[in-house]
């Protein structure tokens, strides 16, 4: 029997696409649910990976029998599972039927019980050609309860090939009532912190003190704004001719503009403002180059529409404790690559840095285009190329300070050091870690103040790249 040809919804998903929908997920010992199984490569993936159990859906027969030793089929027919089936979850993970994809999404958020995560792959056209009902009311689904990210066409070199490009949704089901909030705080029995390293990066009292707020004030959303209805009902007479109230009480959004607003779009973007401080405070990108920042970004912007509880903040700041090191040999390869894509000259390895193994770079090395000299307007001092390579100088500063131990947010910039004092074309200058001099040509040369720091960034990089030096001639 050919699966692919009776079963035309049949699209198992790979394992690369498997690691990117479960990036960051803790599902260690928890309850999963897979809505439309297949052949079992998300079951397989959840039970290598530390869930305690996994409950699936499958209608097709043949491919139920594969599944019967990988967990438990609770129904054929997703459509027809109900909340009381599922009441236990803690993630309901699927790659949907692409002809029937958002009538699954909504049903897994619908019957989803509270603190309930769904990720789920999405034709992206169903997101973005938003020209039916049904699609509109997922689009409005995600942007009240989640997010989504177009991965491209991840299905082009799959088992089953497709150049569909795909969506990844996350969707967050919060409580109701008097449960909305159960769990944003730690009480004292339950208190994550007294032998977690993660409180030096912001401070216990002060997460809780933000969670409060963030609560209290969605907490009170109903009632201010019932008697906003209430006061400009009372105010405005009762006649048709004199309808019109000169002034209103209503929400205005960051630009004082009046707007409708509804509770679970206020709780949302209090969710991102309230992210956005944790992050602001985290410093993450102090020594991050400039490429390395751009990745952070897009973390920080996915993790702003996860639900604001100590335990997802102390999950990521455990998260960003433990990747420090990584990060940090990530901007020390990156400064270094950069100082060999300047010029031949930077490097022993000369043109061939790329693909050469086992060099270093030179204790001089040379950036061009960082200067600017205009013959018709004449100057002694040196102006900096408004094109120059000024933040990717920078980026080798931060890799410096962080292999050296130095305070980055004392150095001064290559442009603030120019400007201080006029300084003058073809003269050495002493900035930071070098000596410098600009060229009215455009160029400027950067040499190591000292050799052992030199060394040590030569040697640090050999290191993580399981390099041997060249011997120093």
């Amino acid at each position: 029997m050919n699966l692919f040809s009776e079963n035309v919804d049949f699209y198992p998903t790979p394992e690369d696409v498997i690691n990117t929908m479960m990036l960051g997920e803790d599902i260690l010992g928890k309850t999963v649910l897979e809505p439309s199984a297949g052949s079992g490569n998300i079951v397989r993936w959840l039970k290598r990976n530390g869930t305690r159990n996994v409950i699936a859906c499958e209608r097709d027969k043949h491919l139920q029998m594969l599944l019967v030793k990988e967990c438990n089929i609770i129904a054929d027919d997703f459509l027809s599972v109900t909340p009381e089936q599922i009441s236990h979850v803690d993630y309901i993970v699927m790659n949907p039927p692409f002809s029937d994809g958002i009538k699954h999404i909504k049903h897994a958020f619908s019957i989803a019980p509270a603190g309930c995560t769904i990720i789920t792959l999405c034709n992206t056209s169903n997101i973005y050609n938003r020209y039916s009902t049904e699609r509109k009311e997922l689009y409005e689904l995600v942007e009240l309860y989640g997010c989504c990210e177009n991965l491209g066409p991840v299905f082009s070199c799959s088992e089953r090939k497709t150049d569909v490009e795909i969506s990844l949704i996350k969707l967050y089901k919060g409580g109701e009532g008097e449960d909305e909030f159960k769990g944003y705080i730690f009480s004292k029995e339950e208190d994550e912190l007294d032998n977690n390293g993660s409180e030096g990066l912001i401070q216990y009292n002060v997460v809780r003190d933000m969670v409060s707020r963030y609560t209290s004030a969605v907490k009170l959303f109903d009632e201010t704004m019932a008697a906003t209805i209430k006061i400009n009902e009372v105010a405005k007479f009762s006649e048709e001719r004199f309808d019109y109230l000169p002034i209103k009480f209503t929400a205005v959004d960051i630009n004082g503009k009046c707007i409708n607003i509804t509770r679970q779009q206020y709780k949302k973007q209090l969710q991102k403002y309230y992210w956005r401080i944790i992050f602001n405070k985290l410093n993450m990108e102090k020594y991050a180059t400039q490429k390395l920042r751009e990745q952070i970004n897009k973390f920080v912007e996915q993790q702003i529409n996860v639900p604001f509880t100590m335990h997802n903040i102390y999950q990521v700041l455990n998260m960003i404790m433990q990747t420090t090191g990584q990060r940090m040999n990530k901007a020390i390869e990156e400064a270094f690559d950069t100082i060999c894509s300047f010029s031949a000259d930077n490097s022993t390895a000369g043109e061939k840095w790329k693909t050469n193994a086992n060099y270093m770079v030179n204790k001089k090395f040379i950036v061009p285009y960082m200067t600017s000299y205009d013959s018709r307007y004449p100057t002694d001092y040196i102006r900096l190329s408004y094109s120059c390579y000024e933040q990717q100088i920078e980026d080798v500063v931060k890799a410096l300070c962080y292999i050296t131990g130095t305070d980055y947010e004392k150095q001064m910039s290559l442009n603030s050091f120019i400007d201080d004092t006029r300084k003058n074309w073809g003269k050495w200058y002493k900035w930071g870690f070098f000596r410098i001099k600009a060229f009215k040509k455009g160029t400027m040369h950067f040499e190591f103040l000292d050799e052992n720091i030199w060394m040590k960034f030569n040697q640090e990089v050999a290191k993580l790249r399981g390099w041997v030096l060249p011997k120093r001639k």
